[in-house]
């Protein structure tokens, strides 16, 4: 019976990773082997089922992807990549709500694969990540967008607004309302920067925060029931900040530029 090329592909681990070292560039068996890691005897099976199904073409002895292999991998690399940023947080993705997040940006979630779960302990719980606060002060351009209060939060703005970074903070009016009443003295600071451009979002919040800027992606997401629970997915990877400031971008569709404080 003729196999699928579904399960040919995606019911085995070894035939995956031929396929996508391939796709990097032509390889005799040797240097497969080498790679993968993998004996002869194990791997030979796999390369003759790709002969057979034409997804690898073997010339000389040196085995590289037929077209039809090139248009699979190309659309199997994304689709793995999602997987495995599911997999790799399940209980996390499984009760989070998905539904702010675009089309565009859900259909790039596997530039999310190397990001990293930050769950911080009881004794830390209103503590900033060390982490974030490392990458965060020493970054030169910084997007946020934050629609919960945090208490380190106006010292950390206004600290940053007074040197060379470059900041733009879009705010929920609940937290405008508190920076300004509790918070008068960073908020003149940070009013007065030249580095910082301020902006309110009057329309529901989509997401709590993120924070994405030339080092590091930050983001939280509702759960499904509506509540925040302090866990930070966060990377450094080139990819995730580029999906991050997509997002970032979206969010500010529904913001507004904070005027003076009496009308903001």
């Amino acid at each position: 019976m003729k196999q699928s090329l579904i399960n040919l592909i995606l019911f085995s681990e070894r035939r995956k990773d031929l396929l996508l070292l391939l796709r990097e560039e032509p390889r005799d068996v040797d240097t497969i082997k080498e790679l993968l890691n993998v004996d002869a005897g194990s791997i030979q099976p796999h390369i003759k089922k790709m002969v057979d199904t034409n997804l690898i073409i073997e010339e000389k002895k040196i085995y590289r992807l037929s077209e039809i292999g090139k248009i699979i991998v190309e659309n199997l690399e994304p689709l793995l990549n999602a997987i495995e940023v599911f997999e790799a947080d399940d209980d996390y993705w499984k009760t989070r709500d998905l539904s702010p997040i675009p089309n565009f940006l859900l259909e790039r979630i596997d530039e999310l694969r190397h990001c990293k779960l930050l769950e911080p302990d009881v004794e830390h719980l209103l503590e900033t990540p060390k982490v974030f606060l490392e990458n965060f002060l020493s970054s030169k351009e910084i997007l946020t967008f934050v629609s919960y209060f945090h208490p380190e939060a106006p010292s950390l703005y206004a600290g940053i607004a007074e040197n060379d970074t470059k900041h733009v903070l879009c705010m929920t009016e609940n937290v405008v309302d508190r920076l300004f009443s509790s918070f008068p003295e960073e908020a003149d600071r940070l009013s007065k920067s030249k580095n910082s451009k301020m902006f309110v979002c009057r329309k529901p919040a989509p997401i709590p925060s993120i924070v994405v800027t030339d080092r590091f992606l930050a983001l939280k997401l509702f759960e499904n029931d509506g509540k925040l629970r302090d866990q930070i997915l966060i990377s450094t990877e080139e990819k995730a900040l580029g999906w991050g400031k997509d997002l970032f971008w979206h969010c500010m569709q529904m913001a507004e530029p904070l005027g003076e404080r009496s009308g903001f």
